[in-house]
Order: C-alpha cells, then sequence, then structure tokens
C-alpha cells in the first residue's frame, strides 16, 4: 500500500484535515471496481479510498459514494463504526431506538438535551412526553448497533410524521412495542455488533 499523503493533492489533504479523516483511514483504491475495493478497504479498517468519480474527485467511501460531492456519507461512515450512546425512548405504547453521537458534556446532560428534543415541535412521530428509561454507552458500531436493533423491531415499525425544523418529516426509528421487547432488540444487536 503506499503512501496516501504523496498521491493525494493539497485541495484532497485540506478536505481530509477539514473533515476530520486521518490518512490512514484511506485505502488506495485507484484502477478497482468498488466491489473489489470495498472488501480490501474493510479488511484493512479503512472508512474511505482513492478512487475517481464521474466530476473528477477522487475520495469516496469505500461503498464508492464521493465524499466531496456529498460530504454527509462521512458522517454516515464514521457513525456506522463510531461509538456513542445508544438509548431507548418510550411514550405511552411506543418506543424510539435512537443514537446520540456526541460526548462533549455529560450523558446526562445529552439524555436530557435529546429528551427535549423529541418532545419540541409536537413531538417526535407526533407524540410529546417522551422519556428516555435505558441507554447504553457504546464503544464502537454504534451505527451498526442501532440499525440491527431496527430490523429486530421492524415487525412493530410504525409510519407517522413530525415536524423537524418547520419540515415535515417522516419518522424511521418508531415502534410499536414495550420497553422490554426494544431493549430485548438492542441487547441482542449489541451482541451481534461486538
Amino acid at each position: 500500500m503506499s503512501d496516501i499523503l504523496s498521491i493525494l493533492t493539497k485541495d484532497e489533504k485540506d478536505f481530509i484535515e477539514k473533515y476530520g479523516i486521518s490518512p490512514s483511514d484511506i485505502y488506495d483504491a485507484r484502477g478497482e471496481i468498488v466491489k473489489v475495493y470495498h472488501d480490501k478497504a474493510k479488511a484493512l479498517g479503512c472508512k474511505f479510498v482513492v478512487n475517481s468519480c464521474m466530476y473528477g474527485h477522487r475520495l469516496k467511501d469505500r461503498n464508492g459514494h464521493c465524499i466531496v460531492c456529498h460530504p454527509k456519507y462521512i458522517t454516515y461512515q464514521k457513525r456506522e463504526t463510531n461509538g456513542g450512546i445508544l438509548y431507548i425512548a418510550k411514550y405511552d405504547k411506543y418506543c424510539k431506538v435512537g443514537i446520540i453521537e456526541s460526548k462533549r458534556t455529560s450523558v446526562e446532560a445529552l439524555i436530557r438535551h435529546r429528551e427535549y428534543q423529541l418532545n419540541s415541535e409536537d413531538g417526535y412521530g407526533g407524540y410529546v412526553g417522551w422519556k428516555i428509561p435505558k441507554y447504553w454507552i457504546v464503544d464502537k458500531n454504534i451505527g451498526k448497533v442501532e440499525r440491527g436493533a431496527h430490523i429486530l423491531l421492524n415487525d412493530y415499525k410504525v409510519d407517522s410524521y413530525y415536524w423537524h425544523s418547520a419540515e415535515l418529516t417522516p419518522t424511521t426509528e418508531l415502534f410499536k412495542c414495550s420497553l422490554k421487547k426494544a431493549e430485548e432488540a438492542v441487547l441482542m444487536s449489541l451482541e451481534t455488533n461486538k
């Protein structure tokens, strides 16, 4: 594997610095197709690759998305493997399984802030009164754990809407189930995604 910094342009170096991407997290995938470089990058623990996009950029996530065209994929990729707080929020007969990525302040302050967010603008899913009775501090793979719990709870999924930043937004993490059922799904996913 070549020294990544030696193949990056100044603009590319500035870009990875701006977004906090370590050169050691980038795989040289020049000349390879996504099917090939995805597995190689993953085996090396790299979240990003050097491989051209149709607009001439060369920085992608290992799934083939250009992170220069769409920086949101940086967040998705980091969220998938980073740590944070996984929580279950409860209101009446509904549960929400979600994550809090930031550890800038105390866990208790982050939980209180998330409860506030869930209950603002007419509440998540249109319900006000959300509380977070259960949470786990997860060191890695928090996005995978969250997604795994969602898959296990898929039969309980509820389609609804809520107001977020003055836009009507569909729910993606709302389940009509008991707290015990949601907790079982989270624990199973935590075990699977160690």
